[in-house]
Order: C-alpha cells, then structure tokens, then sequence
C-alpha cells in the first residue's frame, strides 16, 4: 500500500495523470495530414510523395522528437483532397518507432483515393479541420499540415477563407508547397493563402524528388516542441 501511495503522491507531484497504463490522455501534437492527390499529381509523382511521407515516417529524426515531448506521443489523420476529399487514415496514436512503421506500412499499401483534375486546397483545409472534433487525445499542438503543387481552382470556400475559420477554432495550418515547375510562385501562393496560426511555417520542396527530405524536416519541427520559438526563422525554406 505504501509503494502504491508513493506512485500515487509522485504522479500528482509531476502533473500526470493516473491509469491503469500509466500513460497520459494527452499528446504533445495532433496532425492532420492534408495530401493533394489532383490530376497534376500523376502517378509518378503519386508514389514519390505517398512514399515520402513513408520515409519520414520512419525515419529516426521524426522518432526523436516523439520521444523528446513531455507525453512522447503524438496522433496523425491523414486526409487526401482533390476536388474532393477523403479520409485515408482516422486518427491514429503514436509512441515510438514500431507505430511509425505500422503507419508507414499502412501508407503504403493504401490505394490512391481518386484522379481528379481539379484542385481545392480549402476543401482539404476544411475537411482536416472537421477531424478534430474526433481526436482521441488531446493535442497539446494541433496542427493542419496541408502539401500540394497548385493554387485553388475548384471549391466552395477560398482556401484563406478555410485557413481563417482553422485558426479561429485554435488550429495552426502549415504549408508544404511543391514547386514542379507548372505553377509559377506558388510558395508565394501557399504563404498568403494556406499557412497561418500560432507557430506556423512552410517549408518548399522545389521538386518531387525533394518531396521526402521537405516532409521529413516540416515533421519534425511540427512534432518538436521548439516549433513556435522557431516560427520566424522558418517561416520560408527550402528544400532542395
């Protein structure tokens, strides 16, 4: 009884919370994935960014800055728009290596959810903001992370307009701006349109092939807990 009391005082003393598996109701971060799958995206391209995100997944930079958050967790939804939208994975909960594989794994082996030609990046906006609603822990950061090759030219609401009601309701939307070639400036696009909230930022990828190093980086910042601190200095890079 004494041990147990002492496990008891020590929780309440560190702020924890108490259960039966000892881990928090909370995560350190709460991302939404919002991935442009829109004819610009042929097939080529598709497998370079589906396989992108994979990659990052796995890779040990992202691992370490879930085990560097307060409750070493964080959960993902990903979400693939065109002129549609389609949840491709609910929220799921992460903790370590072996559950970034598992979504890697699960990313992969996901088909592709359509080939639109059309392009409406604040569907996409709207749709990943809808999720948390959803969310089964609470996200201590909780972040839109919107990537894609072209401006809006499809869609009900303007992609600022669904960016706006994002941070209204406390979320902060990131921009993953693809620069193929065939949309002049749009990183430019993205900064004026997509990105906004606390602590946002966009990272370029100035082509396809540039997609996993780009997505790795933003990844690991949105997961770091030294992302707000570091908005300015982000605010534009690039990769390359």
């Amino acid at each position: 009884m004494r041990v147990r009391w002492l496990a008891a005082a020590l929780a309440v003393a560190l702020g924890m919370p108490l259960g039966a598996s000892g881990r928090s109701d909370r995560a350190d971060a709460a991302l939404v994935l919002a991935i442009d799958v829109s004819g610009s995206v042929d097939d080529d391209r598709f497998k370079l960014q589906r396989e992108g995100i994979a990659v990052a997944l796995e890779s040990e930079d992202v691992a370490a800055a879930i085990l560097s958050g307060v409750n070493q967790t964080i959960e993902i939804a990903v979400v693939e728009w065109a002129e549609e939208q389609r949840l491709l994975v609910p929220w799921t909960v992460l903790r370590g290596r072996d559950d970034l594989r598992a979504l890697a794994t699960r990313l992969r082996s996901a088909s592709r959810s359509w080939v639109h030609t059309k392009t409406d990046p604040g569907g996409g906006i709207a749709a990943a903001a809808r999720l948390f609603a959803e969310q089964p822990l609470i996200g201590l950061r909780q972040i839109i992370d919107v990537s894609g090759d072209g401006r809006q030219n499809t869609g009900e609401v303007a992609t600022a307009v669904a960016r706006d009601a994002a941070i209204a309701h406390g979320l902060t939307v990131n921009g993953l701006p693809i620069a193929s070639g065939e949309e002049p400036g749009i990183e430019d696009w993205y900064g004026v349109n997509v990105v906004g909230g606390p602590g946002a930022f966009l990272i370029v990828a100035d082509s396809y092939d540039a997609f996993a190093a780009a997505f790795r980086q933003k990844l690991t910042l949105e997961i770091s807990e030294l992302t707000p601190s570091l908005a300015g200095a982000w605010l534009m890079r690039r990769a390359s």
